[in-house]
């Protein structure tokens, strides 16, 4: 498994935001967590990034666990992510917004930075390239050096996903990628997601509550709710399960997704 999550609990007071969930994603997968306003998601995933330490279960990745670094170390060792309200640098161009990706891999100290060494100049140039890379195939580089705060709203969205990328991630984790976009945008980032998956052989966890989304890019999918997990399989599965028409979705939002 890429991602094994062991009886994972979050509490904040007396309210138990994430309730003994397990779930593994297998390595190359497109894996969905579904569910109400509320029922858990977003504090799963900060629990997964170390924004959260969990009360009580276990996160392990690639064998190795996680629960209870820091976010920066487990960027480090491979996990990225994204946020349901975008959060980029807005007073700085899009092409800084990637380079700032980038530091959980530069390869020089202070001392470098300050006597201007070659180990400096030679990471330097590395993490340019690498942006820019990065800026192409999100056909963002033709607006490299204007400020992120002025790109449209789709943009934005890729932006920070190259900001994510730029992190060599193993696995991407994606809130509400689709939230906010009309129906060409989100045409457009189902087709990234794919592309990110099958081009950057990348493991994908995503949060969506765009039902077609979901239901017609995802490998697997968990639906909680309360922070219980209630159902879990393909989205064939998951459609049909009576729980899950039972505890949110409805029939109707379920047919349209068919």
């Amino acid at each position: 498994m890429m991602l094994e999550v062991q009886h994972l609990t979050k509490r904040f007071g007396g309210l138990v935001a994430v309730n003994d969930v397990s779930f593994g994603v297998e390595p190359g997968a497109i894996f969905s967590l579904i569910g109400p306003n509320g029922a858990g998601k977003t504090t799963l995933f900060n629990v997964l990034t170390g924004l959260y330490r969990p009360d009580a279960g276990e996160v392990l990745f690639k064998g190795r666990r996680l629960s209870h670094r820091l976010p920066e170390h487990i960027a480090a060792r491979g996990v990225a992510r994204t946020f349901q309200n975008i959060r980029l640098f807005g007073a700085m161009t899009v092409y800084e917004n990637v380079l700032v990706g980038q530091h959980a891999h530069v390869r020089y100290n202070y001392l470098d930075a300050i006597f201007r060494t070659f180990r400096y100049y030679r990471a330097e140039k590395r993490a340019r390239v690498r942006a820019h890379e990065l800026l192409d195939y999100m056909e963002l580089n033709d607006r490299a050096f204007e400020l992120a705060r002025n790109l449209p709203y789709g943009a934005q969205r890729r932006l920070e996903i190259a900001r994510a990328l730029a992190l060599r991630p193993a696995l991407l984790l994606l809130d509400e990628p689709a939230a906010g976009m009309n129906p060409k945008e989100t045409d457009e980032i189902k087709r990234l997601i794919r592309r990110l998956r099958d081009d950057l052989q990348l493991t994908i966890l995503l949060i969506e509550h765009h039902m077609k989304v979901v239901m017609e890019i995802s490998d697997r999918v968990v639906v909680l709710d309360y922070g219980k997990k209630i159902a879990e399989g393909t989205p064939g599965d998951v459609r049909k399960a009576p729980a899950v028409i039972e505890a949110y979705l409805g029939k109707g939002a379920l047919e349209g997704a068919a």
